[in-house]
């Protein structure tokens, strides 16, 4: 099982599919399922893509895996999308050291969330394999996780099987000893900042957006609102995470876009930082005038954002996960965790989720590296899990 599972992971790598671009990596899916032995009938797409802020090449991919036992569905997921420095990796297998690493430099590898599709794949062959001695079983494979969980934002819950899915194993980035059973909560959040244009040799008629915003960002730094922020005995973080604008350097700027995002397992406290940012931009809007008096302007919107959960110990998925871990030879431990994860979507549509992590190490770097040993004991897990008779 392994051995294949690592082949499935070395095709997987190399296919582009930064999010909204996930076409190929579904295609390569389908065709795997089918030469397993899943019917072509029991593969869908839905259409997440058509909600998506970013449009996209095709919806979440859905897979049923009819069982014969009469017992609670199980669902299991993981997400095509890489981040854009995935593009162009190139992998290198090296079995006796028990990892897989990247030879295009300064790219990521993308194992973060290969891994996972190939984990399911592995999946997919067992309980074909079973004969329908198993559990129904439906596979998610999500799009455009990582542009703020948006493709498990928009699942079609009509194309998951009837009833809905008891529980959910989530599958994603981190060492596989932890069991994600709470994550944070994220408000993505866009800033528009209008400045006054001019001619840089008269600079004195324009007010610059640049300026405004380096303004109001040296205030929220310097106030505690910007990165990790402790007020009042609540915690969370703010970061800025793009920004864009300018026409060139003979202008003063007239216009500059930020996305920004606010994190807390508080959604108040996320509302709180949010407010903070407003007044700061607002403030230096308003303080820096042209020569004439005129002030820039700023405006806000809404970006992709998801809620917290936190699941007890003594919720099922969570009782049942972590005895598929001991029987595979391992312990596993609840843990919080500050990343979104598609288990936050998937816990809003109403199913309990935690998420297994699977041996991505340094993710989203060009560091980047694949643990084969945690891999292998993340897929004894879950096969065991889909396989495994409940109580």
């Amino acid at each position: 099982m392994i051995n294949q599972a690592i082949d499935d992971v070395m095709a997987l790598l190399p296919i582009e599919g930064a999010p909204g671009k996930e076409a190929a990596v579904a295609a390569f899916l389908r065709e795997q399922l089918i030469a397993i032995g899943v019917p072509a009938g029991n593969i869908c797409h839905d259409n997440a893509q058509e909600q998506s802020e970013y449009g996209g090449e095709v919806g979440n991919l859905i897979v049923q895996i009819d069982g014969n036992r009469r017992e609670p569905r199980l669902m299991f997921s993981a997400h095509m999308d890489t981040v854009p420095d995935a593009v162009g990796c190139r992998p290198r297998l090296e079995r006796d050291a028990g990892r897989i690493v990247n030879e295009a430099p300064g790219r990521a590898l993308g194992g973060d969330n290969r891994l996972s599709c190939a984990i399911l794949l592995a999946l997919a062959r067992e309980l074909v394999a079973r004969n329908g001695d198993h559990a129904p079983v439906t596979l998610v494979f999500f799009i455009q996780e990582e542009v703020g969980l948006v493709g498990a934002r928009g699942l079609d819950l009509d194309k998951l099987g009837s009833p809905l899915p008891a529980m959910c194993i989530n599958l994603d980035g981190g060492p596989v000893h932890e069991l994600v059973t709470a994550v944070t909560g994220t408000q993505r959040f866009t800033i528009d900042i209008t400045g006054i244009p001019a001619h840089a040799g008269r600079p004195g008629g324009g007010v610059s957006a640049a300026i405004i915003m380096a303004t109001a960002l040296a205030e929220i730094q310097g106030s505690g609102w910007h990165g990790p922020i402790q007020k009042n005995g609540k915690a969370g973080s703010a970061n800025v995470g793009t920004i864009n604008g300018g026409q060139g350097s003979n202008v003063v700027m007239p216009a500059l876009h930020i996305l920004a995002e606010a994190r807390s397992h508080d959604a108040g406290f996320r509302q709180q930082i949010i407010a903070a940012w407003k007044d700061a931009f607002s403030q230096a809007a308003a303080g820096l005038k042209n020569d004439n008096g005129a002030t820039g302007a700023v405006s806000f919107g809404p970006g992709p954002g998801y809620e917290a959960f936190a699941l007890s110990d003594d919720e099922p998925v969570v009782k049942n996960t972590i005895a598929a871990a001991k029987r595979c030879g391992f312990d596993i431990t609840p843990v919080s965790n500050n990343g979104g994860m598609d288990a936050n979507q998937i816990v809003a549509h109403g199913i309990p989720a935690v998420t297994v992590a699977v041996g991505q190490r340094r993710v989203h770097t060009a560091d980047e590296w694949i643990d084969l040993a945690d891999f292998e004991k993340a897929c004894r897990l879950v096969v065991d899990m889909g396989t495994q008779r409940a109580g």
